[in-house]
């Protein structure tokens, strides 16, 4: 059980960690639509030199908070405009993440035996060694919020003033991070410390007065940027953003996805330590009368029950909960009893590498180009994993966590590379930006999402019509040039004269047409 935990051994097996999952940053391209439309607002950013107010397809962009654009286009500025730089720092956070998370560990009671142990859990960990690399708020998130339960710890060590000023700097990141949902993150374990903090219940008024001052500062921090954000913007980014808010409080229960549909996500996320991890139960059981386990039962169970009832889910919204789950699996394994049996793992292993076998010809079936057969190789590395597992490697947290790190590893590069054509948008791009160059007016039919921006680096938008405008604009434009990402707005019965394989629309392709075209198609349809 649990990991040997010298000062210099985490060190060189983080690091082997890190060179597992660097493929990963310097191979990835981005990935539609979330990743584009972020690496997008950071172009923006950094192109136009305006870094107060985010914009995508230069719009207003009040749906995220800037940190993360901030410290993309900051990365930019340093070594220059290239995709592996904003995954390397997302790589960065995701070791600052393990690394918070062990002294946490630490600071709950736990040897460093059992700190190491719940570090290499969370690395091995499918949710977390999936988004490590991650053009996304999450991460991010994560280590804000970690870095508050860290001062809480504080408030409950009796350090006031270090504690409500810890919390307050770690709410205000968090907030930059991705917003209020830091609070919801905080809020359970912060108001309910009396259940699991000495100080909070001998010392309450002052315990929820730090907490209040704590608060203040974070949204004093949020409010730095947000004022003269919304001063600098006007309404027409302030607006939506409060109409957002409100929004989703008024929608908080419509349950667009029911309320359920975390639960058989929960333990994909887990693999695959919820294959391998064994514990009596007598430790399970002991684990509610614990500090420790109190302290992870208010971390993780409010938000976990608010994201359920909230209508909006994204299995990427747990990610600051694992934490909590890996910490509890690290306090089980040192009873007596319980232990890490790699068989069904190597049997996943096994499962995972015969997918990436089949992962070339079943995307290239899908979207209609070659296979790229040499893709396939890659499944050796689950092969080996599973053999090794069987029956060489130890049965310990770290060996585990990396190997199960380069299996995910693997079958993400696996499954990226065998659908490459049709999940990197840089060739459309490419044709956009020379289109552009050119002065020919090209346009595309309905909201993009900032999906060329970064990946064909536009120095200006792409403008974008309703569909309903289409047959307007061609008359206005008629050497210009319309594209479609998705198979609702295609211009019906004009062939397109380009298209490129896309994975996230219906007909599984971009494509282009000229505005000539589709008024030959209106005038032949108004002559039948």
């Amino acid at each position: 059980m649990g990991t040997p935990d010298t000062p210099e051994a985490p060190w060189r097996w983080l690091a082997l960690w890190c060179a597992l999952l660097l493929p990963l940053a310097l191979l990835f391209p981005p990935i539609p639509i979330d990743e584009t439309r972020y690496l997008t607002a950071a172009w923006e950013m950094f192109n136009s030199g305006q870094w107060l107010v985010p914009t995508v397809n230069g719009a207003w962009y009040p749906d995220k908070s800037p940190l993360l654009f901030w410290l993309i286009a900051g990365g930019w500025k340093i070594v220059g405009v290239h995709t592996w730089v904003a995954r390397v720092e997302a790589l960065i956070v995701a070791l600052g993440v393990l690394l918070t998370l062990r002294r946490l560990a630490q600071r709950l009671g736990m040897d460093a035996r059992g700190a190491g142990a719940a570090m290499w859990l969370l690395a091995g960990c499918v949710g977390f060694a999936v988004f490590s690399v991650a053009i996304m708020f999450d991460l991010l998130l994560a280590w804000c919020v970690l870095g508050a339960l860290h001062a809480l710890l504080d408030l409950d060590g009796r350090r006031w003033a270090r504690g409500f000023v810890a919390l307050g700097i770690t709410i205000g990141l968090g907030m930059l991070a991705k917003g209020p949902v830091v609070l919801l993150h905080v809020a359970g374990v912060a108001l309910l410390a009396p259940l699991w903090s000495d100080a909070a219940r001998v010392h309450r008024a002052r315990w929820y007065l730090s907490l209040l001052a704590g608060l203040l500062i974070g949204i004093a921090i949020a409010l730095c940027w947000l004022i003269p954000a919304a001063l600098y913007a006007g309404p027409p980014y302030w607006q939506p953003l409060l109409d957002k808010v409100s929004g989703r409080i008024a929608n908080s229960f419509a349950h667009n996805r029911p309320w359920w549909w975390y639960l058989p996500l929960v333990p994909v996320l887990l693999l695959p330590w919820l294959l391998t991890l064994r514990a009596p139960r007598a430790a399970w059981t002991a684990l509610p009368h614990e500090r420790i386990g109190r302290f992870l039962f208010c971390w993780w169970v409010p938000p976990f029950v608010a994201f359920c009832a909230i209508s909006g889910k994204q299995i990427h919204y747990l990610l600051p909960l694992l934490p909590a789950w890996m910490l509890g699996g690290a306090w089980l394994l040192r009873h007596e009893g319980a232990r890490l049996r790699p068989l069904l793992f190597g049997l996943l292993a096994l499962l995972v590498g015969m997918g990436m076998v089949a992962a070339p010809w079943l995307a290239a079936r899908r979207f209609g180009y070659p296979p790229l057969a040499p893709v396939a190789w890659l499944a050796l590395v689950g092969w080996v994993i599973a053999a090794g597992v069987w029956r060489v490697w130890g049965r310990d947290a770290r060996s585990l966590s990396l190997a199960s790190t380069a299996l995910v590893s693997a079958a993400m590069l696996n499954g990226a590379l065998a659908l490459l054509p049709a999940l990197d948008v840089r060739p459309e791009a490419a044709f956009v930006a020379q289109a552009q160059r050119e002065h020919v007016p090209v346009a595309h039919i309905d909201w993009h999402n900032g999906l060329f921006g970064y990946t064909g680096r536009l120095r200006e938008p792409l403008p974008w019509i309703p569909a309903a405008q289409v047959t307007a604009w061609c008359r206005a434009h008629p050497d210009g040039i319309l594209l479609a990402s998705d198979s609702r707005d295609e211009p019906k019965d004009a062939p397109p004269f380009a298209t490129w394989p896309y994975v996230l629309s219906g007909t599984r392709r971009v494509a282009a047409w000229r505005a000539s075209s589709i008024l030959a198609v209106h005038r032949e349809h108004a002559r039948s």
